[in-house]
């Protein structure tokens, strides 16, 4: 069923959506509107970081066995919460920001913040675990660096109203908070129900 291959294989699909997206925004973009530019480099970006994360199904399993530490069963993380957390957020909601920047560059605030605070969980995690988790390259060498300089430009050539500066950094938190809702949501539905089978 084409539904069930898209669960299992989207992230597979970000590395060429990230390398075509470069291709145009450095092409269309770049040249015309350099702020602009750097809210929808974003999204390139965490496409690769998308593709680290869930190509290999590290992520999924990094957060069941060492997060959640649960030895049996595919939760809180399966491929189809994988996918639906993931798809609505980077493919939907930042390329609809992104062209909503290009009519006002505030609408893509809380891009780079989302990037950077999804960045620093795994830098967290990390540094807490001592080990690699899945994701954390491209956090390190891209999501961080590249988020805190489109945010030093941005601030740098533009007056944003302390307002939209607070409501982009809670939105941006608000997504993370959302989505660890919903994971331990699923992990305590499915652990409840398999202490009752058992």
């Amino acid at each position: 069923m084409m539904v069930i291959w898209f669960y299992k294989n989207w992230a597979k699909l970000s590395l060429f959506l990230a390398i075509i997206i470069t291709v145009l925004i450095y092409i269309f973009v770049k040249p015309s509107n350099f702020l602009l530019f750097l809210i929808w480099i974003q999204l390139p970006i965490y496409l690769l970081h998308q593709f680290e994360e869930h190509n290999w199904n590290g992520f999924k399993n990094y957060v069941n066995r060492t997060v959640f530490k649960v030895k049996v069963g595919d939760f809180p993380l399966n491929d189809k919460i994988i996918f639906w957390v993931n798809i609505p957020i980077v493919w939907i909601l930042i390329p609809i920001f992104s062209v909503l920047s290009s009519v006002n560059i505030m609408f893509g605030l809380w891009i780079p913040n989302f990037a950077i605070f999804n960045s620093l969980t795994h830098i967290i995690f990390s540094v807490r675990n001592q080990e690699y988790n899945p994701g954390l390259f491209v956090s390190l060498i891209l999501g961080i660096p590249v988020g805190i300089y489109a945010l030093i430009i941005f601030y740098s050539n533009i007056q944003v109203p302390i307002l939209i500066s607070a409501l982009s950094i809670f939105f941006a938190i608000l997504l993370h908070v959302i989505v660890f809702a919903l994971i331990r949501k699923n992990y305590n539905k499915q652990s409840n129900a398999h202490k009752k089978a058992d």
